[in-house]
């Protein structure tokens, strides 16, 4: 031990002394300083992750930047639904089921939710994702990001989600502009701008004369003004520049213009009559646009908004258990379903009573066709939260896929009766009800009256329409040989609605829907296999498109209801005239507009069509 008294008493060797102890102090203090850092570390790593939870009738927002950014988000995409809402007429907002928008704090931790982007200077991470399901949509952000629209992408895949769901017929100019324009969607403290359109369409449309507008308005899905692969082309940018112009002009806005043409065209008028009727005199429209484009520098425009009572509630802490449930919801709905699985089944391990986890393990068991495991997780699922609509639907997916081709048993009719009960803004509810309900001539009335509730929701789903053409044409004319009046009631020896109804064996089954990637285009992931169900359709052909020849596109008109249809080949079709047994012989692609037929087709997925021509029997004569 060093003696101090020694030191003293010896000058040089208390000079030494006090030189030496800076240095011995200057050595020990990055070693201080790196325990402090590893028991920082080791402390951060040990603290549990804190997720919040706000809530509203149309947004869960869940987020690890607290309180404070959760409202932030939920704020934003509330006043975006707005936009939408103010600028889509009729447009369908939502679907019963609350969007989930999950909130990473910053590039930390997003990958939590998407594990494929780790934070590496090397790979820039998306600002986020949208995800639309069968059932629920997602969103997953990253809120530490910059630019004036960080979100543009987000809000354009929502927006092309609406108008999937919302819209039949809109023209492919109506598309390309709703699909785009919400990309220069800006939120300021009075409510939200719509700033100037794409600079890069801008630079297309100075380049290159514009198109006429009687040609834009024209185009149709098939045109190759819209089929060709180059986007960036006049076509599209001077669509997108004129759905900005009309949404934005204060003019054009205050006469809801915009509103006119929606209700024309969704009712099967044709695009440049329509556009007629509703913008007034095309060739002043032309000039009032070529001038808005060439407004270079032009301010953003405000867009009147209503204001909204859906004020979010208090937050809520989530526990770590409740986090892992919403995360795996999100990998499950993504197509992730290992991961998804083993997200939700350590959910349950640490809190066994968490419904939502037994539901998403549910639909994953029955997209795996294990009927038996999904039967229990729903069931589980009713018992600690009988009041989720979902999970009753996915107890009637569950009874339909067990009886498979022969029939839809009764369990099937109270699930779905329970599903739409507890949640009557849910349409595949409704598409799914009146499904079973059409299996038994005596249902046929509450068939036809669920297939309406489902169109009425979501009109833009062409399996719904189809449902609904299929099953008024089975009143009209009578399972039983005998011609039913739409507006018959039920008959004397119908059963109640309580789920008692007996459901005819030789009844077809559902149609079966796309996969679980596709958004959109069918409600529900697949539950039969066997040979496609073929519709049919009593109509008006109002037109008969043969510039491909040998194929062949129709457009099909019955009431409201309008079937855009295709053929591969025009001689392979098979014609008939209602009463007569040979086929028709010599029909050609001009004779076909203006009859009135009943056309079989097989539904078409991924196609700018609503199915493929089977057949074609004539009513009447030409």
């Amino acid at each position: 031990m060093l003696n101090l008294n020694t030191v003293i008493s010896h000058p040089l060797r208390a000079i030494g002394f006090v030189l030496a102890v800076p240095i011995l102090l200057c050595a020990l203090c990055p070693i201080a300083r790196a325990d402090d850092k590893e028991k920082k570390v080791k402390e951060k790593k040990e603290r549990p992750e804190v997720w919040v939870e706000i809530r509203t009738p149309d947004f869960i927002v869940m987020s690890d930047g607290g309180e404070k950014t959760a409202r932030k988000v939920l704020d934003e995409f509330v006043e975006a639904r707005r936009v939408f809402q103010a600028t889509m007429p009729n447009a369908r907002l939502g679907t019963g089921i609350p969007i989930r928008i999950l909130a990473a704090r910053d590039s930390q931790s997003f990958p939590k939710l998407l594990p494929e982007f780790p934070p590496d200077r090397r790979r820039t991470q998306p600002n986020g994702q949208f995800t639309a399901g069968p059932e629920k949509i997602h969103i997953a952000i990253r809120t530490n990001v910059s630019g004036k629209v960080p979100y543009e992408e987000i809000y354009q895949d929502y927006a092309r989600q609406i108008l999937k769901v919302s819209y039949r017929n809109l023209p492919p100019w109506m598309q390309v502009g709703f699909e785009n324009v919400y990309g220069s969607m800006i939120f300021t403290d009075k409510g939200a701008q719509l700033g100037r359109p794409d600079p890069e369409d801008m630079s297309v449309l100075f380049e290159s004369p514009l198109l006429p507008l009687d040609l834009v308005l024209h185009v149709d899905h098939t045109s190759p003004y819209y089929t060709a692969g180059d986007k960036n082309t006049v076509f599209f940018a001077e669509s997108k520049a004129l759905v900005h112009f009309l949404l934005t002009d204060p003019q054009m806005s205050s006469q809801k213009v915009l509103d006119r043409y929606f209700d024309l065209v969704e009712h099967g008028g044709d695009a440049v009559q329509a556009a007629r009727q509703a913008f007034g005199d095309l060739a002043q429209l032309q000039s009032r646009l070529d001038a808005y484009i060439k407004l270079v520098n032009g301010p953003p425009a405000e867009i009147t908004i209503a204001g909204g009572s859906d004020s979010a509630g208090a937050a809520r802490t989530l526990s770590a258990a409740e986090a892992d449930a919403r995360i795996g919801e999100f990998w499950a709905n993504r197509g992730r379903r290992d991961d998804a699985q083993s997200k939700l089944e350590d959910a349950l391990t640490a809190e066994p009573t968490l419904a939502l986890a037994e539901q998403c393990l549910g639909f994953l068991m029955l997209q795996q066709s294990q009927m038996n495991e999904a039967d229990k997780h729903f069931t589980k699922a009713v018992e600690l939260d009988p009041n989720d609509g979902l999970t009753f639907y996915g107890r009637g997916l569950v009874a339909m896929s067990r009886a498979g081709l022969a029939a839809a048993p009764p369990d099937a009719v109270n699930a779905f009766e329970r599903s739409v009960s507890l949640n009557p803004d849910f349409a595949p509810g409704w598409f799914y009800l009146s499904s079973v309900y059409s299996s038994g001539t005596e249902t046929l009335q509450k068939a036809l009256a669920a297939a309406q509730r489902a169109v009425a929701l979501a009109p833009g789903v062409t399996g719904y329409q189809s449902q609904l053409a299929s099953i008024q044409d089975r009143l009209k004319r009578g399972d039983d040989g005998k011609v039913m009046a739409v507006g018959q009631g039920p008959s004397k020896d119908a059963k109640s609605s309580s789920g008692s109804v007996a459901l005819s064996s030789k009844a077809p089954a559902p149609a079966a829907t796309v996969s679980q990637e596709s958004s959109g285009t069918a409600p529900a992931p697949p539950l039969f296999s066997g040979a496609p169900k073929v519709y049919s359709m009593i109509g008006t052909i109002s037109e008969s498109v043969c510039t491909n020849a040998p194929q062949i596109q129709i457009t099909l008109k019955a009431l409201t209801i309008v079937m855009h249809l295709h053929a591969d080949d025009l001689g392979k079709i098979t014609f008939n005239s209602a009463g007569s047994s040979p086929p028709a012989k010599n029909i050609n692609c001009a004779a076909l507009r203006g009859r009135t037929a009943r056309v079989s087709y097989l539904l078409a997925t991924d196609k700018s069509w609503d199915g493929e021509i089977q057949a074609v029997e004539f009513r009447g004569q030409p």
